[in-house]
């Protein structure tokens, strides 16, 4: 194994994460494998889990979780959101628990006897700065490195969460209940009541103590999502949950309010520290052409992951059209004393604004390919929420919707 850190300044062994490195033969039966089991696992997978599967990704997660808020609170309801964190989840899969699923998952003999000689009695070593470790027995765990691990892991999570959250939930969605929304270990868990709430939290602890699993309370959050949000009353195993406004879901941050505005300023923060490190080469010699090929390649796709799922109002709209042209100005050592007119600026760089025009090409694009399916997305898309009856909408202007840029 090889120990990655997950901080600048790792000091601790939970500062960092290990990465398996795998024998050559070992990764060709994995492969084999994983086309031999791949498609039964996928049948049993709910649509509310987004990690690892083909044709779904984070910005699915993600877009998910925003139209779940926008919905809840275009008919003034309430929703209360837990955000589970698992502590070290993928290296406490308990092997014995793993192969019985995998038995009543339908998977051959012959293919859970392969599984199980990739993992009983593995023997591994730690490589470090000062050389290696000594053997050490591996007695949990899915390899981190492995592309057996993903689909393993997924089917392991699955079954956990339908066994302890079964005959739960209040929160529905085109007349089904949907208590989560999963990318592999990141757990959602939702429900309109606190109550409802803290009995499928306390399930789901006491479900994955059976699984090995044991949840994280310090990392745990929970957010009430509402037009006048309250502090929820949440505890595990005795200890307060912490309530917060803004939480970074697969690194897009999400507010109780439902608005996108904390998230595109974080995230041209983000893009502008990333411009100043190459600083040197965005400002070089090189031909114009190229160095706007890379600001748009390197800078823009830090600035604008995840805006296929934003709600941009007009104020969204004039910071990003202010962080392009920064782009610009920074990239031909324009300074704001210089008087020099934005239109004189894209002149100069042979551009038009087109920052607003990439956002809804790569909103049309997403929204296309969710809605060419029968998902659960695209249900939440269409707006099938249960309880969403349109005099319960309050006076005065509507919110702006996801969809309204489209039109």
């Amino acid at each position: 194994m090889i120990a990655l850190k997950k901080k600048t300044k790792a000091t601790k062994c939970s500062d960092h994460r290990t990465i398996s490195l795998i024998a050559h033969t070992a990764k060709i039966i994995a492969k084999i494998l994983k086309r031999r089991i791949e498609r039964k696992i996928e049948d049993v997978l709910g649509e509310d889990q987004f990690g690892f599967r083909r044709g779904k990704g984070t910005r699915d997660a993600i877009g998910m979780m925003r139209i779940i808020a926008e919905r809840t609170l275009e008919i003034d309801e309430e929703l209360c959101v837990c955000f589970i964190d698992w502590q070290k989840a993928f290296d406490r899969v308990n092997w014995t628990k793993l192969m019985q699923i995998l038995k009543e998952t339908g998977i051959d003999w012959h293919e859970r006897r392969l599984i199980s000689k990739l993992y009983m009695d593995q023997k591994v070593r730690v490589r470090l700065d000062r050389g290696e470790t000594g053997s050490v027995q591996i007695g949990r765990g899915v390899r981190q490195g492995c592309c057996l691990s993903p689909i393993l892991f997924n089917l392991y999570s699955e079954c956990l969460t339908k066994e302890a959250l079964d005959g739960l939930g209040d929160f529905k969605v085109g007349g089904q209940i949907i208590q989560t929304v999963k990318y592999a270990d990141d757990l959602v868990l939702m429900a309109k009541e606190e109550t409802v709430l803290q009995g499928m939290i306390d399930r789901l602890i006491e479900i994955g103590r059976c699984y090995g699993m044991e949840m994280n309370v310090e990392k745990t959050k929970v957010m009430k999502i509402s037009r006048q949000p309250t502090p929820v009353t949440i505890k595990i195993d005795q200890k307060q949950v912490e309530n917060v406004k803004c939480f970074k879901y697969l690194g897009s941050l999400l507010t109780d309010d439902g608005r996108c505005t904390c998230e595109i300023k974080s995230r041209i923060a983000m893009a502008k520290a990333a411009f100043s490190k190459k600083k040197n080469l965005f400002t070089s010699k090189l031909d114009l052409n190229l160095r706007k090929k890379l600001v748009k390649c390197y800078i823009w796709s830090i600035a604008l992951y995840g805006a296929e799922t934003w709600t941009l109002r007009a104020v969204d709209q004039k910071h990003l059209e202010s962080f392009e042209m920064w782009c610009w100005r920074r990239m031909e050592k324009i300074s704001w004393t210089d008087y020099v007119r934005n239109e004189e600026v894209l002149i100069r760089v042979s551009e038009q604004r087109n920052i607003l025009h990439e956002i809804r090409k790569r909103k049309a694009n997403w929204i296309g390919h969710v809605l060419r399916r029968n998902c659960l997305l695209k249900e939440a898309i269409e707006g099938k929420i249960d309880g969403r009856i349109e005099v319960t909408r309050r006076r005065g202007r509507r919110r702006k919707k996801m969809l309204d840029d489209l039109e």
